[in-house]
Parts: structure tokens; C-alpha cells; sequence
């Protein structure tokens, strides 16, 4: 029996050496999305320049890209359930790649805004069907590792991209979308010929089977919490980061904002990488409590601090941004890690409900944080504040929830 084990546990081990290369394209084609959509946040002013507009009316590159974005991951994942995850991560790849290209070569605000809509469209094919991937080649006890390292990379791409594109601004803006087409381009070919693991179907396929498999997990009353719960964390994370790169755009060089979102995404990055280990040894109480108590921390020295554009509030701005990136390094990926382990047999379709939540949260976050700009930059944070506290209030409630599914399915 000794020796049984002992084949079975080497089996496993060169199975997973097998996929080493696929995890490694999968990680890097996670942080794609996040690196080309955020780099906006530092080019409002080159672009609208360009465009001869308000830095403001740029930002409808965000719910542009967003929307559709969050729309079709919704579909997505339950489509690569039924008819396999490489084929719908490369046409979605390949839509991304001809968004781009409008991008760069838009000579309009309306084009530009097509553009980002065409790539959020491409890449909300690919984003849910890439952790789904990642956890196909994965056993049951790396799955919070994994998450949390794609997780890690999504966040530290929020803050990298926008520092990159700073730095390329000199250039023209339109040279960091040009970088990411010949990105993109390796990104198709290496997943094209990575070695995968066998494609795998629950039951039988098509269409009737993939609406199905919405049906009975949007049923669950757990899986609409998470969703609900998904949706407040952009709000308030990602809206933290976005308002604040718009309140100082026109104060401070693009350059200094991009600085700033990157320390704040290595913040993230890092708490995204020690997930899996303290999910591992403490459960998921620990990092959520972590993540919550930083947020309350940074929201609560962004207000104090009152006009973040004064070169004396730098500190404290910078101090807000780290505490907000480990709120977003352990939340994000807390809810990515629970959409693959309470329904395994429809890792996709979770995927998919949970990403789409997400991001549509993101795509609200200058819609509905607008109003409060135009008061004061410090009503803003007020609003995030007041939204963190519906987020706790739901995170309690959803971690009761599943704490009983832990026990029953010895996921944790």
C-alpha cells in the first residue's frame, strides 16, 4: 500500500512539472489585463490633450473596457466548461489584440473608447477561463496558493502599469499599447503551444448544458453573496486607486502617480503571494481580517490628510495607497479562491460569476463615485468609507456561511 502511495504521489508530482510552462504563460497572461487597463489612470493627461478634452472625459475608457469586460466573463467560463479552455483563451486573446490596435491608432476620444472596447470584449473571454486553467493542473491544496499568486500578479500589475506608462509617456501614449501588441502576440503563441492538461467535460455539452450550469450555480444563495461581495471589493479597492490617481492628475507629474500606484501594487503583490500560505495555516479569517483592517486604515488617513495634492500630503497618500494594496492583495483573491473550491465541477462557470462581478463593480466606479468628485476629492473616500462598511458587514455573513461548507467538504 506504502509503495502504491509513493507512485501515485510521484505521478502527481511529474504531472504538475509537466504543466510548469503552462502556469508560468497562464500568470502572465493574468496580469495582461490589468496592466494595459489601468495604465489610463496616468495617461488622462497626455491623452486628452491629444483629444483636446478634460482629463475626466478620458476616463470613459474605463467603463468601456469594464462593461463588456465583466459582461462576457459572465459567459465565458461556462463556455470553456463545455468546449474547452484553450480554444476560448486564444480567440479571446486574438479580440484583445485587434482592440489594441484601434487603441493605438485612434484618432478620436470615441475611437479610443471603441478600442477599449473591443479589448475588454477579447479579454473578458480569456481572463475567467485562465484561472479556471490554472486550477485544472492544480491539486485541491494548491488552489490557494495558485490564486493568490495570480491574484498577486493582477494587483501588482494595477500599480505597474500605469508606473510603465508613465515612464513611456515621453514616448507618445500611444507607445505602451504598441508594446503590449507584440506582448499580447507571444502570449497567443506560447499558449497555443503549451502543454495542457486533458480537456474536461462534466456531463454533456452544449448550449443547453452551459445555461444550465449558470442556472444551478446563480441559484445558490452562497454564490449570489459572493457575487454581491465581489462587487463592493472593486468598489472599494479599485475605487480607492482610481479617484486618487484622477484627484492628483494635473498636481503632480505623471511620472510621481505612477510611482505611487506602483508601490501600492507591490503592496498587493505581496500580500497576494502570502495568501496561499496563511489561508494554509491560519484559514481565511486571518487575511480577511488583515484586508479589512488596512482599508479602514488607509481610508481613514486619506481623509484626515484632507487635499491629497499638497506636496505635504505626499507621505500620507503614498502610506493610504499600501494599506488599500494589501486590502486588495488579500480580498480579490479570497474571493477567486472561493469560486474554485465550492463548486469544483464548475470551476468556470464561477470563475466567470465572480470575475464578472468584480469588474462591473469596476466599470461603475467613476459613475457612481462622480458626484462626490465634484464636491470634494475627501467626499469620495467618505463614499468608499461608507461602501467598506456594507463590504464587512458581507464578508461576515459570507464567511458563516461557507465556514459550515469548509467543515462538510474539508476545503480548508
Amino acid at each position: 500500500m506504502r509503495i502504491m502511495t509513493e507512485e501515485i504521489s510521484s505521478g502527481l508530482t511529474e504531472e504538475k512539472e509537466g504543466y510548469r510552462f503552462l502556469e508560468i504563460v497562464l500568470y502572465f497572461l493574468f496580469a495582461i489585463g490589468p496592466l494595459v487597463a489601468n495604465a489610463v489612470l496616468v495617461l488622462l493627461g497626455a491623452i486628452s490633450v491629444d483629444f483636446a478634452v478634460d482629463p475626466t472625459a478620458v476616463m470613459i475608457s474605463i467603463p468601456a473596457f469594464m462593461f463588456p469586460f465583466a459582461f462576457f466573463q459572465l459567459f465565458s467560463g461556462a463556455i470553456s466548461d463545455v468546449y474547452g479552455r484553450a480554444p476560448v483563451i486564444v480567440i479571446g486573446l486574438v479580440t484583445f489584440l485587434g482592440g489594441l490596435i484601434v487603441i493605438a491608432f485612434s484618432p478620436s476620444i470615441m475611437i479610443f473608447a471603441l478600442g477599449n472596447l473591443v479589448s475588454g470584449i477579447g479579454f473578458g473571454f480569456a481572463n475567467p477561463v485562465i484561472l479556471a486553467l490554472l486550477t485544472d493542473s492544480a491539486t485541491p491544496e494548491d488552489i490557494p496558493r495558485r490564486m493568490g499568486i495570480a491574484s498577486a500578479l493582477a494587483t501588482f500589475s494595477v500599480g505597474l502599469g500605469p508606473f510603465i506608462a508613465g515612464q513611456m509617456v515621453m514616448l507618445g501614449w500611444q507607445s505602451y499599447y504598441l508594446l503590449f501588441l507584440i506582448i499580447v502576440l507571444l502570449g497567443i503563441i506560447s499558449i497555443s503551444i503549451a502543454n495542457r492538461p486533458p480537456k474536461i467535460v462534466h456531463g454533456e455539452s452544449g448550449v443547453r448544458v452551459l445555461i444550465s450550469n449558470l442556472g444551478i450555480e446563480l441559484k445558490k444563495p452562497v454564490v449570489l453573496l459572493m457575487l454581491v461581495t465581489a462587487f463592493l471589493v472593486a468598489m472599494v479597492y479599485l475605487g480607492t486607486i482610481v479617484w486618487t490617481s484622477r484627484g492628483l492628475t494635473g498636481a503632480l507629474d505623471d511620472t510621481l502617480i505612477g510611482i505611487l500606484l506602483l508601490i501600492g501594487g507591490i503592496s498587493s503583490g505581496i500580500a497576494g503571494f502570502l495568501l496561499g500560505s496563511i489561508v494554509e495555516r491560519y484559514s481565511f479569517r486571518l487575511p480577511i481580517a488583515i484586508g479589512f483592517l488596512t482599508l479602514f486604515s488607509g481610508l481613514s488617513m486619506f481623509i484626515l490628510v484632507g487635499d491629497i495634492t499638497l506636496a505635504s500630503s505626499i507621505p500620507f497618500v503614498l502610506l493610504g495607497l499600501i494599506a488599500v494594496g494589501w486590502t486588495g492583495g488579500f480580498l480579490f483573491p479570497t474571493m477567486i479562491t472561493y469560486s474554485q473550491i465550492l463548486s469544483p465541477e464548475r470551476r468556470g462557470v464561477l470563475a466567470g460569476v465572480v470575475t464578472f462581478a468584480f469588474f462591473l463593480g469596476s466599470a461603475l466606479i467613476p459613475t457612481i463615485y462622480e458626484p462626490l468628485f465634484n464636491i470634494g476629492m475627501n467626499w469620495v473616500y467618505i463614499g468608499i468609507l461608507g461602501v467598506s462598511l456594507l463590504l464587512l458587514l458581507l464578508f461576515v455573513v459570507f464567511y458563516r456561511k461557507t465556514k459550515s461548507l469548509h467543515h462538510e467538504n474539508d476545503l480548508v
